[in-house]
């Protein structure tokens, strides 16, 4: 299982989560009943062990070292943000994403400022100097996002302020205009 990253945490979490919809609609209480017990002592007794895992850890400066590095593995980060155990508090792991792509968008012309964090949400603004080019600041966005969302996957939305303005208009705004000037062409005839 090594080399896992996010995406397969959220895969295994996704998959563990259709099998609790699974057990949920089984037919006989006491069959149900029983799964759900064994899913939740088996989940109470993971997070325990991390726990003192990550207790034990704490107590010294090489188990400190040792936990920084446990809690940037995207793998373990998310185990670690499912029990609530995180050594590193969330708003210090999203900053330090950040600051982690910003010499990779330096180098793209770009840059990011962290706004705020609040309900599972990030909020940026990224400037980008692509010459207006729209594809340049959602590249620069993805690029931040997959480093909040490896070091923070409890974090659900990444808002980015200071996105250019599309300039694109949407056929059906045009078509009511068109009908229009039919309905009029149609009236004078």
């Amino acid at each position: 299982m090594s080399g896992l990253g996010n995406n397969e945490f959220q895969a295994y979490a996704g998959r563990m989560e259709q099998m609790v919809q699974r057990v949920s609609a089984l037919e006989g209480e006491a069959a149900r009943s029983a799964a759900l017990d064994l899913l939740q002592s088996t989940m109470d007794l993971h997070g325990a062990v991390l726990s003192r895992i990550v207790e034990l850890l704490d107590g010294s400066e090489s188990g400190r070292a040792s936990l920084a590095k446990l809690g940037s593995d995207p793998l373990v980060c998310g185990m670690l943000v499912l029990y609530g155990v995180h050594p590193v508090a969330l708003e210090d792991r999203v900053a330090r994403a950040v600051e982690s792509v910003r010499p990779q968008l330096r180098k793209q012309g770009g840059s990011v400022e962290l706004l705020a964090i609040n309900d599972a949400a990030v909020r940026l603004k990224i400037e980008s100097s692509g010459h207006g080019c729209h594809s340049t600041v959602d590249a620069l966005k993805a690029t931040v996002e997959q480093a909040i969302f490896e070091t923070a996957p409890e974090i659900a939305e990444v808002i980015a302020e200071g996105a250019p303005v599309s300039g694109f208009v949407p056929l059906n705004v045009l078509q009511p205009a068109a009908r229009e000037e039919k309905r009029y062409e149609e009236s004078a005839a």
